[in-house]
């Protein structure tokens, strides 16, 4: 694994994060890009106070569990007969870089495959509630990274801010909001001044092309009323589960049958998913897949049995991460979070013990 670096500078400034992009496209790539949000989107993120927020900051890998249905999902968008042909799947998480062992452990034992993944730097407490500024600054620059011809799709939870962040994304990257339009969204969303117009520079150096094809937002509480999105875009669709998305991708030939079903049936092992064809029906979706398509996987669905979903969990491919692999790649990783706190450290030792002035980087905000 390369090991992760901050973003780059613009204008003597750099966003405070840690990110990773293993995988150049080249140039005249023109297939499906995906970005997934972690926490309420790959991984249960449960919690309602302080005492939850610091149970999961040292919870082990082996502890944490994967939201019903995502790793299916994931291995199924993935799945290629050509190995350099499978889409890259990048990670934006909202976990401080500390984290990074932890999860990248719980990757490797899920087998998920991820092409990049972008931290949190919270050595710098100012960023703390900085949520809408750092996603936008961590999706702005694989979109600068990535080429122009590929096509996204967003995964995300209402429990933060992704609905409105994905949005605000696609309307930078299409022109339509930058500028003084831009500055606006980020100062209501209380993003200092130097971060702002760091974001500002990122957008200016992106062509005029909105990548963004959908923007699934899992419902973390379903059986209560979605709360009104900020920023409205007709590309957002809100699932009660994953097999929800599942259908739709089916539907535009994202997936194969067997992929479907096996979503449906990890989401409905979980106790959940009563009405995986639901996100069919939607305005929204259907506004922009053929109905034929559409009803046809809405026909998948009502005649697939329990029988053929165990059957297409049964025959599912092997891994894409061997298990003889994982517990060498976890030592990497377990290894690399080891680093990160001897780096916290040394990095307090410095504020107890500053040496000479540094550019005032930070008077900007």
């Amino acid at each position: 694994m390369a090991a992760p670096d901050g973003a780059p500078e613009r204008g003597g400034y750099r966003y405070p994060l840690y990110r990773r992009n293993e995988r150049p496209l080249p140039p005249d790539w023109g297939g499906p890009i995906y970005l997934w949000d972690i926490d309420n989107t790959y991984l249960v993120t449960e919690w309602s106070g302080l005492r939850d927020l610091i149970r999961i900051r040292f919870e082990a890998a082996e502890d944490k569990r994967p939201v019903p249905g995502a790793v299916e999902l994931l291995a199924g968008l993935r799945r290629a007969a050509d190995p350099d042909a499978r889409p890259p799947v990048f990670f934006v998480s909202a976990s401080p870089e500390t984290m990074r062992g932890v999860l990248e452990r719980r990757m490797l034992l899920d087998g998920v495959v991820q092409d990049g993944i972008t931290f949190r730097n919270l050595r710098r407490l100012r960023y703390l509630r900085d949520i809408f500024g750092y996603k936008t600054a961590a999706l702005l620059l694989y979109r600068l990274e990535n080429p122009p011809g590929g096509r996204e799709t967003l995964f995300g939870d209402d429990r933060e801010h992704d609905p409105e962040v994905y949005a605000l994304y696609a309307r930078i990257c299409a022109g339509a909001a930058r500028g003084e339009v831009l500055r606006e969204h980020l100062a209501q969303r209380g993003v200092g001044r130097a971060a702002a117009k760091y974001i500002e520079t990122l957008a200016s150096e992106l062509p005029e092309r909105d990548p963004v094809e959908w923007i699934f937002i899992r419902r973390v509480a379903p059986a209560t009323p979605p709360a009104p999105l900020r920023l409205e875009d007709e590309r957002i669709v809100l699932v009660d589960d994953f097999s929800q998305a599942a259908a739709v991708l089916r539907a535009q030939g994202r997936l194969e049958r067997d992929d479907l079903l096996r979503v449906v049936g990890a989401v409905r092992a979980a106790g959940l998913g009563p009405d995986p064809g639901r996100a069919l029906a939607l305005p929204a979706v259907r506004a922009r897949i053929a109905h034929a398509a559409l009803d046809e996987i809405a026909r998948e669905l009502a005649e697939a049995t329990p029988a053929q979903e165990a059957a297409a969990a049964a025959g599912s491919p092997e891994a894409l991460v061997p298990r003889d692999e994982v517990e060498a790649a976890a030592e990497v990783a377990t290894e690399a979070a080891a680093r990160t706190v001897r780096d916290e450290d040394r990095d307090e030792d410095r504020e107890e013990h500053p040496g000479p002035p540094r550019p005032a980087e930070e008077e900007l905000e």
